[in-house]
């Protein structure tokens, strides 16, 4: 008889325990999702949807980054509640969803910039970079998360006697070509770091893993440039 009552009094332990196990992952899990899915010389469009409240309306945040300075050019406010017909026909709740900002390109210096959105403080999918001034179109890109990035150039203590020759056979150029562990990165992937898109056609024997060796023209730069952690975003 006691061990039932003891068997009975551990059930309703775990019970308890798992009750309140899936009640703290509901309110630390994160419902929001969404995506910017448009960028030209007008406007940011996108979608963001809260799915424990799809009745809800979510404040959006664009942030438009100069990225060859760094710094922050624009923080642009709007909610996600215009009517999308493409959402609505997945049977996305109301499909009042989507979010659109007039961006004032024509005021902006030219240059690359970065274009991020957050709703409700969750980063939305789907970063874009958008050129001003410049031949660079707004293109799609991911992130495939933080890498550790060196630099090398042609000389013979980085280079050895393959000087500025890659190993897919094409000739190293600043500003373009990196040096990756194709297991990882596969040779011919686009990727932005720090702002610049670089094409992966380069390999060498130190660089493993998540390491990227980019290519610099001089020995002092690679120097200069030493170890760094960056974020990598592939281009789409």
């Amino acid at each position: 008889m006691q061990n039932r009552k003891n068997l009975r009094h551990i059930s309703g332990i775990l019970l308890m325990t798992i009750f309140v196990l899936i009640n703290t992952l509901k309110a630390y899990g994160n419902p929001v999702t969404g995506i910017i899915d448009g960028a030209d010389d007008k406007n940011v469009r996108g979608w963001a949807f809260n799915s424990s409240e799809p009745e809800s309306t979510l404040p959006v945040r664009v942030i438009i980054t100069n990225q060859t300075s760094g710094q922050v050019t624009a923080e642009l406010e709007t909610t996600a509640s215009k009517h999308r017909e493409d959402l609505a026909a997945q049977g996305s709740g109301t499909g009042n969803y989507g979010f659109e900002v007039n961006v004032p390109w024509d005021t902006y210096e030219n240059g690359t910039y970065l274009i991020e959105a957050y709703a409700s403080g969750q980063k939305l999918s789907g970063t874009k970079v958008y050129g001003v001034g410049t031949a660079v179109p707004a293109v799609n890109l991911r992130s495939i998360g933080t890498f550790k990035t060196t630099a090398y150039c042609p000389c013979r203590q980085c280079s050895g006697k393959w000087g500025g020759r890659t190993s897919t056979g094409t000739i190293a150029a600043a500003n373009h070509t990196i040096s990756v562990d194709p297991r990882v990165i596969p040779y011919g992937s686009k990727l932005m770091i720090g702002g610049v898109i670089y094409t992966a056609e380069d390999c060498g024997g130190g660089v493993k893993g998540r390491h990227i060796d980019i290519f610099f023209n001089t020995h002092g730069e690679t120097r200069f440039y030493g170890t760094i952690s960056m974020e990598v975003f592939l281009v789409q």
